[in-house]
């Protein structure tokens, strides 16, 4: 019986490896990002600083995203550890592993039309 229990086991290990992380806040961890997909520009986007550059870089409409995304992004960016969720319907949950926070981002043919904090650990809990 526990030679049958180990080795069952021991067959078991491999597959672990392919189970994908879940985080509490944004689910399914993204652990392979494709290239030009959504979670790929917002992991870019998160990662530099907020300027005019970035607006042209990332918005297809930079005077009107500066606007929406100024209030949420001008403070926080860089994020400095973040890790991308599934995508589903053209937006992606970004979460920051050094502060907690969650930013998701909505997409329009490929480039950021919104975002908005979803989870701070600052913010009260309902």
């Amino acid at each position: 019986m526990r030679k049958a229990l180990l080795l069952l086991i021991i067959a078991l290990i491999p597959a672990l490896y392919g189970v994908a992380p879940v985080s509490r806040k944004i689910g399914p961890v993204k652990v392979s990002i494709e290239p030009g997909s959504i979670s790929e520009t917002a992991l870019a986007a998160v990662s530099e600083p907020f300027t005019e550059e970035w607006l042209e870089r990332y918005t297809s409409d930079p005077m009107a995203a500066g606007e929406i995304l100024s209030p949420v992004l001008s403070s926080v960016l860089p994020l400095s550890d973040p890790i991308s969720g599934e995508e589903k319907a053209g937006a992606v949950d970004i979460l920051d592993l050094a502060t907690g926070s969650v930013y998701s981002f909505i997409f329009i043919d490929g480039k950021i039309a919104s975002c908005y904090p979803s989870y701070s650990p600052d913010s009260p809990e309902l």
